[in-house]
């Protein structure tokens, strides 16, 4: 075979290895996305309103990119090579940790504790809380709140070698207090996981959490969830934790499938020999539906949950707990969701790495009344805030801004509109922010009052638009 004949078939076999991943579009079987990825749709000419589609070109890139043949097959194998030889994720939201862990990327800054939250924010997130909690306790609900701890809170031996914690306190720590000064029922979850997590036999295999996954198991869930009886009253109830239980290889980590989409490892997770107990009222598809509703004849009493992700493997022990159960993961937290419960009890769990949440995204129910014998003076600092119409509480308009200048970093911020005044949770986007929901009416004017040096002031009335 001469050289020419050598270099054809280099260079056919080469063009044959470019059109192999757009030939099998068309002829092999579409892959499914991995994780929480979000595969690009098929382009189309025109728009909903019928205009042609100028973006057209950069959806069918986007759309290529994403659907082409083999696609998750060489991501796979590319994060496995550069895994194997430099020990580096190519995955921006994967950490490869040491034996094989992986961490989410995101709690490196809790662990390091290189991006706390404002005194401000801690404080918006608390009051906020305070003020759903008055709006439950009038409807005769009472309201906890846990908050799950990241993986890397719990095992940090096992993170790479990215830094010493700064040495300040973290945010959880910084926030409990002024959850009890607000008066809200704070279940501490990370006291029980970690000192059950001391006493683990991790040559055994005894984790609470998933070595691929950023969750907790169902060793960790069921600790989590006998915890939570304690706190919330139930003990007439039978523990899971410690109990007797299987290992099982059956979990595909989040992490993992983040990583290595085509990839085929499982984790290890344990089963109980005692299940939880329990029927669907809801249309169940998955531990992911937006809305799970649950009922158990068994049982008394009547749960409403607003969950994350890490409610998958909890809210099946919670249901064998209570009578009826709503689980929702609505975020904004969404108050009028009740109307649909006779809920007795409210728990709100949220993962350690989103405590910003509470802060940033206001709750949405009706902004209570509050009564002022005289109007206070005008401060220097300046409001600029919108009203609109959302749809998202019937028969309220969404008053929502921001406050620039001096203020307490624990003032509650109060909106006057017209005669009557509101309290706002202080909490949405911007440095000093302000939400609430007031009754749908034709306001001409609004001023909003904050302590500044402990003293209220007002800022100068405005027209609303």
């Amino acid at each position: 075979m001469n050289l020419q004949t050598k270099a054809n078939l280099a260079i056919a076999a080469f063009m044959c290895a470019c059109l192999l991943p757009a030939v099998g579009m068309f002829l092999l079987p579409e892959g499914q996305a991995t994780a929480n990825q979000r595969l690009a749709p098929v382009p189309t000419l025109t728009t909903a309103d019928g205009k042609i589609n100028l973006e057209v070109f950069q959806q069918a890139t986007d759309y290529i990119a994403d659907h082409f043949a083999f696609r998750q097959q060489m991501i796979t194998a590319n994060a496995a090579l550069n895994a194997a030889l430099f020990h580096v994720s190519t995955e921006d939201s994967v950490l490869l940790g040491k034996e094989g862990w992986l961490f989410y990327q995101q709690t490196a800054a809790d662990y390091l504790h290189t991006e706390p939250l404002s005194q401000r924010q801690l404080y918006g997130a608390a009051h906020t809380i305070a003020l759903m909690q008055e709006y439950l306790t009038a409807r005769g609900i009472r309201l906890f709140v846990t908050v799950a701890p990241n993986k890397a809170s719990l095992y940090p031996e096992y993170l790479p070698d990215i830094g010493r914690p700064l040495d300040r306190q973290t945010d959880i720590n910084r926030l409990t207090p002024l959850l009890e000064e607000e008066g809200i029922a704070y279940v501490d979850l990370f006291a029980a996981l970690r000192d059950q997590r001391a006493q683990d036999d991790t040559a055994a295999y005894e984790f609470l959490y998933h070595r691929l996954d950023s969750h907790w198991n169902a060793r960790g869930a069921a600790l989590a969830h006998d915890t939570l009886m304690s706190a919330l009253g139930k003990t007439d109830q039978t523990l899971f934790f410690p109990g007797d239980y299987v290992f099982c290889q059956n979990h595909k980590g989040d992490l993992y499938e983040m990583l290595y989409p085509a990839g085929k490892e499982l984790d290890e997770n344990v089963q109980y020999q005692r299940q939880p107990v329990f029927s669907y009222s809801s249309n169940f598809h998955s531990v992911e539906d937006q809305y799970i509703e649950t009922q158990n004849p068994l049982k008394s009493g009547s749960l409403f949950m607003f969950r994350d992700s890490f409610g998958n493997a909890l809210y099946p022990f919670l249901a064998d707990a209570y009578g009826h159960c709503i689980f929702s993961r609505a975020m904004p937290y969404q108050l009028s969701l009740l109307d649909a419960s006779d809920a007795d009890t409210m728990l709100i769990e949220i993962v350690e790495r989103n405590l910003d949440w509470l802060a940033t995204r206001a709750p949405i129910f009706p902004a209570p009344l509050r009564i002022l014998s005289q109007m206070p003076p005008i401060g220097q600092a300046e409001a600029a805030f919108s009203i609109t119409d959302d749809g998202m509480l019937e028969g309220y308009l969404h008053f929502t801004g921001t406050l620039s200048g001096k203020v307490d970093a624990h003032s509650p911020v109060y909106i006057q509109l017209d005669d009557m005044l509101y309290e706002a949770s202080p909490a949405g986007q911007g440095k000093i922010p302000f939400t609430a929901y007031v009754p749908r009416a034709a306001y001409q004017q609004a001023a909003v009052l904050y302590f500044a040096d402990g003293i209220l002031y007002q800022t100068p009335y405005q027209a609303v638009a």
